[in-house]
C-alpha cells in the first residue's frame, strides 16, 4: 500500500464535497434568502446547526491545506526520520478531522434542503426563540416570521392550518388568553403590528376565502391584544391608524371586507374584558363611517350590520344586580337602597370611565361578600362563598361591558345616519334601517335594533347633541333635521306594508296616537319644537318622496306619501307643545335653583365686612322681632325649574344693601354729629368717616383735595343731605345691628358667619306662579 494512499483519499473526499456539494447547497439556500428578503434568514439556519457556515468553509480549507502540506513534508522527509508508523497515525487523526468536517458537511446539507423544502424547520426555530428573554426583543425573528408568512401567503393556493401566518395568530391567541408570561408583550406587539403585512399579501392574491378568513384572524387578534395585553393609549393610537390604513387600501380592490369591518363578525362583547376595548372598537368603526360617508356609502349599511353583529344582545346588568339580595342563599336588605339605585346613580360614568363603573359595582359586591363572611362560616363554605362570587363578578363585569358596547354602537350609529343625510344620502339611510328590521318583514329580529324605526324613536332623536365640537355637533343636528322627512316616511311605509287596503292618510291618526318624547325637560322640548318646524320647511320638498318611492319602486304612491309627512309633522308639533304646558305646569321647584336664588341674594362669596363696614361684627340674639318686610317678587314657575335652557342672576335685587343703607342712615341721624363740627385734622388712622354723598360733596366743595386726601369714608345714598356724619372705630368695631340666630347668641361676631340665618325665605307655588317673600331679622 502506498505510503500516503489515506491522505491521498481524504484530500479527494474534501475536495469533491467542497467542490460539488457546497456550491449546490449555498446556491439553494441564497434563492431562499433571496425569496424572503432578510439576512437573519442564513444566520436562522446557522442557530438551527450549531455553526458558523463561514468557519466551516474555513475548516474545510484549513484541512485540505494541512493534508497537502502534510503529503509534501512525508515525502521530503527521509523514511528513517518519519517512520510509516508515524505516518499512519498522523493520517489517523486527519482522518477524525475529516469525520467531524464531513458530518458537519452532511448537516449542512440536510439542513439547507429540508428548509428549502418547507419553512418549518426555520418557523419553530423562530418560534422557539421567541419564548427567550433578551434586551432584543426579538426583532429580527419577528421580521423573518412576517416575511415568510407574507411569501407563503402569495405563493400557496391553499392555507392549512400549520401555515406560519395561522401558526402566529394561534401562539398571539394563547399568549393573550392564557396570560402566558413565556413571551414578552413587546415581542406580542412586535408579532401583531407586523402582521399587518399579510392583509396586503392575502389580498395580493384575489383570493376570496383567504382574504376573508386572514382578515377576520387578524381583526379578531388585534382586538384580544388590546383587550388582555395592551394598556397604552399612544400603541392603542398606532396600531388603530395602521389597521385603518390597511383598511382604506381596499377601496380600489373590489374586496370590501376591512372596510365593513366584517372582522366584527368573529368577535363579540362577551368576548371582552375591559372596557377600553369597546373605544379602540367604536374609534375604528368610527373613521370608516368618515372615510365611507364620501367613498363609497353603500357600504355603510353592512358596516353598521356588522357593528350590531359584534353587540349582539342586550345587557341585563339593571335586572341580574338584584340578585345581590340572595346571591348567597338568606335575604340581605342591608344595602337594598344603594344597589337599587346604583345603575342611576353612576349612570355617566358608563359613558365618560366604565371602568370606574366597574370598580364601584365590585365595592357594593364587597358589602355584601363582607356581610356573609362572618367569623362561624366554615371554611367549605368560605370557598363556595368566593366561587359564587368570582362567577357573577365575571358574569356581571360582562354584562357591564355589554351595555358599554350597545350604548356606543347606538351613538354610533346615530352618527352614521346623520352623516349620511349631511351628504343627502337618503337611500343609503334607509338601508341602513332596513338592514335589522325590514318593513315589509312580520317576523321580529333577536338582538339590539341599533336604529329603531318607529316614529318616537325618530323623536326622541331630537334636540340630542352630536360630534366632536360644537360646530360638529351642530352640523350633524341640522342633518338629521333633513332626515327628519325621510324618517317619517320610512314610519308611514311600515304601516302602509301592513295596510294595504287602507287609504294612506288614515296613517296620520295610527302612528301619532301613541307619541312619547323620551326625557322631559323644557330645554328638550323647546330644542324639538325648534327643529321640528325647520324639518316641516325641508317636507315641502318634493324630492323626499321622489327618492323614497323610487328606493322601494312605489312611485306610484310618491304624491301621497309627499303629502302625508307635514300633517304629521305638525301633530308631532301639537304633542309637544303639550308636553311643554304640562312640564311647566307639574314639573317640581328645583332645590339648586332656590337655593342659588337665595345665595344671589345673601352675596355668597363676596366680602360683605369690607362691603357694609357698619356690619362687619355684629350680635346675635334667639329672640325673633320684627323684621325688614322687604318687597315680594313673581315670576313664572320656568324661572325655578330645572332643564330650562336659560340662566338668571340675581345681582340686582339688592336687599342687604337696602336693609345696610336704611340702617346707616339711621345711625347718623341718631348717634352722628353735626357737620358742623367736623374736622379732619382730628380723624385717626383707625376711624372710619361715614356720611351721605350729598354731604361728602357739599362740605368738600371748599375743602382743599390736600385736607381730606388720606381720610377714610364710607359713602350712603340718601335723597337729602342729613348734615351730619359719624365716626366707626374699626379697631373696636363695636357690634350697630343685632341679626337672629336660633342656636347661638353671641355679643359679637363676623358678620359673613351668619347672614344666612338672619333671612327667611318662602317660594309661594301658585297658578303658574312663584312668588318669594323675604323677611329680613337684621334689628337695629
Amino acid at each position: 500500500m502506498d505510503r500516503l494512499s489515506i491522505t491521498t483519499h481524504l484530500i479527494a473526499v474534501l475536495t469533491a464535497f467542497s467542490a460539488f456539494t457546497m456550491p449546490i447547497a449555498l446556491e439553494v439556500l441564497n434563492r431562499v434568502k433571496n425569496r424572503y428578503g432578510s439576512a437573519h434568514y442564513m444566520d436562522s439556519i446557522e442557530q438551527i446547526m450549531g455553526f458558523k457556515i463561514q468557519l466551516l468553509f474555513r475548516e474545510l480549507i484549513v484541512t485540505l491545506i494541512a493534508l497537502i502540506s502534510f503529503t509534501f513534508f512525508a515525502y521530503s522527509v527521509d523514511k528513517t526520520l518519519f517512520k510509516d508508523s508515524y505516518v499512519l497515525f498522523t493520517e489517523f487523526l486527519f482522518s477524525l478531522i475529516t469525520s467531524a468536517l464531513l458530518v458537519k458537511e452532511f448537516k449542512f446539507i440536510k439542513t439547507v434542503f429540508l428548509a428549502t423544502r418547507s419553512d418549518n424547520l426555520v418557523t419553530e426555530h423562530l418560534i422557539s426563540k421567541l419564548r427567550t428573554k433578551n434586551n432584543t426583543n426579538h426583532s429580527e425573528e419577528v421580521e423573518l416570521l412576517v416575511q415568510i408568512a407574507c411569501y407563503n401567503i402569495e405563493h400557496t393556493a391553499i392555507t392549512s392550518d400549520k401555515s406560519t401566518e395561522n401558526r402566529l395568530f394561534e401562539l398571539i391567541e394563547k399568549t393573550c388568553v392564557n396570560q402566558d408570561c413565556s413571551i414578552d408583550t413587546v415581542t406580542i406587539k412586535r408579532l401583531v403590528d407586523g402582521l399587518a403585512a399579510t392583509l396586503t399579501s392575502a389580498r395580493n392574491t384575489n383570493s376570496r376565502d383567504k382574504y376573508v378568513s386572514l382578515q377576520r384572524d387578524y381583526g379578531r387578534l388585534l382586538v384580544l391584544f388590546f383587550d388582555r395585553k395592551m394598556k397604552d393609549y399612544d400603541v392603542f393610537e398606532m396600531f388603530s391608524r395602521r389597521f385603518y390604513e390597511e383598511s382604506i387600501k381596499e377601496l380600489n380592490t373590489g374586496q370590501y371586507w376591512l372596510l365593513r369591518a366584517d372582522f366584527l363578525i368573529s368577535i363579540h362583547t362577551w368576548d371582552i374584558q375591559n372596557p377600553q376595548t369597546i373605544a379602540f372598537i367604536d374609534s375604528h368603526v368610527r373613521r370608516l363611517i368618515y372615510f365611507l360617508v364620501d367613498k363609497k356609502p353603500e357600504l355603510l349599511p353592512e358596516l353598521i350590520d356588522n357593528y350590531r353583529n359584534f353587540i349582539s344582545f342586550e345587557s341585563h346588568f339593571d335586572n341580574d344586580i338584584y340578585e345581590l339580595s340572595q346571591l348567597f342563599g338568606s335575604y340581605n336588605s342591608a344595602h337594598f337602597e344603594e344597589m337599587s339605585s346604583f345603575t342611576e346613580t353612576h349612570k355617566e360614568l358608563l359613558t365618560t370611565n366604565p371602568q370606574d363603573y366597574i370598580n364601584h359595582f365590585i365595592l357594593l359586591l364587597d358589602k355584601y361578600v363582607q356581610d356573609v363572611l362572618t367569623p362561624s362560616v366554615s371554611e367549605p363554605r368560605r370557598e363556595e362563598i368566593k366561587r359564587i362570587t368570582v362567577e357573577y363578578e365575571q358574569r356581571m363585569v360582562s354584562e357591564i361591558i355589554k351595555e358599554v358596547g350597545e350604548n356606543a354602537a347606538k351613538i354610533t350609529a346615530q352618527y352614521t345616519l346623520r352623516a349620511l343625510a349631511n351628504k343627502s344620502q337618503w337611500s343609503c339611510i334607509l338601508d341602513c334601517h332596513e338592514s335589522f328590521s325590514p318593513a315589509h318583514s312580520r317576523a321580529c329580529r333577536l338582538g339590539v335594533n341599533l336604529l329603531p324605526a318607529s316614529l318616537n324613536s325618530m323623536i326622541q332623536q331630537l334636540g340630542k347633541p352630536q360630534g366632536y365640537s360644537s360646530l360638529n355637533s351642530e352640523e350633524l343636528s341640522h342633518a338629521y333635521v333633513r332626515a327628519v322627512p325621510i324618517l317619517v316616511m320610512y314610519a308611514v311605509y311600515s304601516w302602509r306594508i301592513q295596510n294595504l287596503d287602507k287609504n294612506l292618510h288614515a296613517c296620520i291618526s295610527a302612528i301619532t296616537s301613541s307619541l312619547s318624547m323620551g326625557e322631559k325637560s323644557i330645554q328638550i322640548a323647546n330644542r324639538m319644537l325648534n327643529e321640528l318646524k325647520l324639518a316641516t320647511y325641508y317636507a315641502k320638498s318634493p324630492v323626499y318622496a321622489k327618492a323614497f318611492c323610487n328606493h322601494f319602486d312605489i312611485k306610484h304612491e310618491e304624491a301621497d306619501f309627499n303629502s302625508v309627512v307635514i300633517p304629521i309633522l305638525r301633530e308631532i308639533q301639537k304633542y309637544l307643545n303639550n308636553q311643554l304646558i304640562e312640564i311647566r305646569k307639574s314639573q317640581p321647584l328645583s332645590k339648586a335653583i332656590k337655593q342659588s336664588y337665595i345665595d344671589g341674594i345673601l352675596m355668597k362669596g363676596q366680602d360683605l365686612a369690607n362691603k357694609f363696614p357698619l356690619f362687619s361684627f355684629v350680635s346675635l340674639s334667639k329672640d325673633k322681632q320684627e323684621p325688614f318686610k322687604l318687597p315680594s317678587y313673581s315670576y313664572g314657575r320656568e324661572r325655578f325649574l330645572d332643564n330650562t335652557g336659560v340662566g338668571y342672576g340675581t345681582s340686582s335685587y339688592r336687599f342687604i344693601e337696602s336693609i345696610y343703607n336704611t340702617i346707616a342712615l339711621t345711625i347718623i341721624t341718631q348717634k352722628g354729629s353735626s357737620l358742623s363740627e367736623l374736622e379732619f385734622e382730628d380723624l385717626e388712622h383707625n376711624h372710619l368717616l361715614v356720611m351721605t354723598h350729598n354731604d361728602w360733596q357739599n362740605f368738600t366743595s371748599s375743602k382743599d383735595i390736600n385736607d381730606y386726601r388720606d381720610v377714610k369714608r364710607h359713602l350712603v345714598f340718601s335723597d337729602e343731605p342729613l348734615d351730619a356724619f359719624y365716626v366707626y372705630d374699626t379697631k373696636e368695631s363695636p357690634a350697630l345691628v343685632t341679626l337672629y340666630n336660633p342656636e347661638i347668641s353671641q355679643k359679637l361676631t363676623p358678620l359673613d358667619e351668619n347672614m344666612g340665618n338672619a333671612f327667611e325665605f318662602e317660594f309661594i307655588d301658585k297658578e303658574g306662579e312663584v312668588t318669594v317673600k323675604v323677611d329680613a331679622h337684621i334689628y337695629y
